[in-house]
Formats: structure tokens, sequence, C-alpha cells
């Protein structure tokens, strides 16, 4: 699978020798000169990775960065700048990549392509995160159901556990499904508690 870049550079010698040499190098490059252009592009085509001059006028890359960050399409910049401010500012944003002009393809491709696996990684880790999270509510809803099953009929836990399992599986419904009853039940039930 060929790997597709956006190129966002106001200044049309930029984009055209730098994507001539990342299309050498054996990229799909997609191209745009302005920051509008750029939000339309990496809708339509989805880029794995974008390459934003920081200055341009109109939206600047910065402001596309965040935008392009909501959409999850990694981003490194580039800029003619390299003081801290600059700098930090692309940071701040989550790229991950800083190149300065004049563009070297050869030394480029090595931040591309780190950059490229620093996003693949960070979308294993969120859904690794995403995973865990969604255990983690499962656990704390099962168990406090069997916290109140456990109180209510002055049972051990694991007793309490057994039972909402089998009432899960004689409904052919998940332990949390049934869970999330009992505690909505308690819940409910509560609102009419002594005041």
């Amino acid at each position: 699978m060929t790997i597709k870049l956006l190129l966002v550079d106001d200044d049309a010698l930029v984009l055209a020798t730098f994507s001539r040499g990342l299309r050498d190098a054996g990229y799909t490059v997609l191209v745009a000169a302005t920051g509008e252009e750029a939000l339309e592009t990496a809708a339509s085509d989805s880029p794995d990775l974008a390459i934003l001059d920081i200055r341009m006028p109109g939206i600047s890359g910065i402001d596309v960065s965040r935008h392009l960050h909501d959409q999850d399409i990694p981003v490194i910049h580039l800029s003619a700048y390299d003081d801290q401010e600059t700098l930090n500012a692309a940071l701040e944003q989550g790229a991950l990549g800083y190149l300065v002009k004049p563009i070297d393809v050869a030394k480029a491709i090595p931040a591309i392509e780190t950059a490229l696996k620093r996003a693949a990684d960070l979308q294993r880790l969120q859904a690794t995160e995403g995973r865990l999270t969604r255990a983690l509510d499962t656990a704390n809803v099962v168990n406090f159901a069997v916290g109140i099953i456990s109180e209510r009929h002055r049972i051990d836990r694991d007793r309490a556990f057994d039972m909402i399992r089998d009432q899960a599986r004689s409904e052919r419904r998940k332990v949390k499904e049934i869970a999330r009853e009992i505690l909505d039940a308690t819940d409910y039930i509560n609102r009419f508690g002594v005041g």
C-alpha cells in the first residue's frame, strides 16, 4: 500500500520540488497551496500524513493542524523559521515532526517515516486505552451490582456474581447488561428513601 501524503505550502516552488522528490521516493502526494484547500483535500482524500507550512495567508498551518488532529490525521510542520516560539506552537498542536526550509528530500524522508510510525503507535495506544476503559467500566458496573446482590441476599460476593451470571446466561444477555439493570433499579428504589 502506498503512503499518501498531503503537502501544503503557499510557495509554488516548494510544492513543485518537494512533491516531485516525495513522489520519486515512492509516496503518493496530494498538494495544496492554502489552508482552505488543505482542509478540503484532507476531507475528501484522507492522507496518511500531512506536511504543513506554518505561515500561510488565510488559515495558518497551525490552524489546519488543529482541524486535522480532530480527523486523526498526523502532521509534520515545515517552516523557514526555526525559532522556539514557532516550534512550540507546532508541538502544542501535536505535530510529530518539524522540518526547516530549504527542504532536502533525502533528509526529510526519515522524519516522515518516523512520524508515520509514531502515528501508528499512537493509534494502537488509543485503541488499547479504549478497550481498557470499556473493560474498567464493565468491571465497575458488575462490581457494584455484585455488592448490591451480596448485601441484599446476605451472601458472599462469589455467589452474588454467580447469580448475576446465571441470570445473564438464562436470558442470553451480557453480564454487564444485567448488572446495569440492577444498578438502575437500585437507583430508582433509592429515590424513595426515607427523608
